[in-house]
């Protein structure tokens, strides 16, 4: 039996036989989502919600969807959402973000987690390993620090005859600031580090990079800086910044490059979580997975407004070039 029609053939299973046995009633899930991010714009409404009702949890009939978010990734303000979210009983939260995945545990130890794009569960301290997490959380590991080592090194593809890169980063993105740099100086460049926790440090550190004669902008890995990167590439190229950001769509909202994983097929495989979870299985026991599917875009509009001109050999490695 394929993967795919196992996991729908679970879900099935799940909802009847949890039900009771001789209820005439449909069991009701309770499915927590706890994000940094607009509800509205986000893949788990506009992708993992579907994809439950694909698979027979239908919100409105057997799930009831329980919404927190837009918080931004303060650990406090997430636990306080966290917190109220705990007290409506999920029996599963999908977190999103590192700092949701903390706050989920925190308010709620007892409850099975999701963890939608987090880091490294390991290094954060929520899981044991990959293989085996070993307590309530498992999910979607992105390894994001190796992502954004990728993208330094695709940023000084495009622009080889530079010697220093800003990079943009929340406190976490610290935590890694050694291999970064380490991972510049293999290529022959330096990286300065210039450090956001909210929308009003933007405007004062691009300032910031242009006083530091920086030549281009690595924009960590990070769902706040995916929400704003709008305002993050306009600010970019009002200084003639070229950029590269974590997500191919960031390409279209004006970054130079934008790469990493598929975005849509993550969100499909967290409803895959979901589902099992729902069907009784134990978080501990399931191992993490991490992207397969990598995308990259290319900005051709915004390199030639800021005057870049991008090697012919990355444009031919692009899945998508914007003109």
């Amino acid at each position: 039996m394929r993967r795919r029609q196992f996991i729908r053939f679970v879900g099935c299973v799940g909802l009847t036989a949890l039900a009771g046995p001789g209820s005439t009633e449909e069991r009701v899930w309770r499915l927590g989502v706890l994000t940094p991010l607009d509800w509205r714009a986000n893949s788990t409404n506009s992708i993992l919600i579907p994809e439950l009702a694909r698979r027979g949890f239908v919100e409105g009939r057997n799930l009831i969807v329980l919404r927190r978010g837009g918080s931004n990734t303060d650990l406090d303000k997430l636990t306080l959402l966290a917190q109220d979210l705990a007290t409506a009983q999920p029996d599963v939260i999908v977190a999103v973000s590192p700092n949701a995945v903390l706050a989920a545990m925190k308010a709620a130890p007892r409850t099975p987690i999701v963890a939608s794009f987090t880091g490294d569960p390991v290094r954060e301290g929520v899981a044991a390993s990959l293989s085996r997490p070993g307590g309530s959380v498992t999910g979607i590991a992105m390894l994001a620090f190796e992502g954004d080592k990728k993208r330094i090194e695709l940023l000084h593809e495009a622009i080889p005859a530079a010697r220093k890169f800003g990079f943009l980063v929340d406190q976490l993105g610290l935590t890694y600031a050694d291999e970064y740099r380490n991972s510049a100086a293999k290529l022959g460049f330096e990286v300065v580090f210039f450090v956001a926790n909210s929308e009003a440090d933007y405007l004062p550190v691009f300032d910031d990079m242009r006083a530091a004669s920086v030549e281009g902008v690595i924009i960590q890995s990070s769902p706040v800086f995916r929400r704003y990167a709008t305002r993050l590439a306009g600010l970019a190229a009002d200084r003639r910044l070229p950029t590269i950001c974590e997500w191919q769509d960031m390409a279209s909202a004006g970054c130079l490059i934008g790469y990493g994983p598929d975005i849509a097929e993550l969100a499909v495989r967290a409803a895959d979580f979901v589902v099992r979870l729902f069907a009784g299985g134990k978080p501990g026991e399931m191992p993490f997975e991490q992207p397969t599917h990598f995308a990259m875009a290319i900005n051709s509009k915004v390199a030639r407004n800021i005057g870049v001109i991008v090697p012919e050999s990355l444009f031919v490695r692009a899945d998508e070039v914007i003109e």
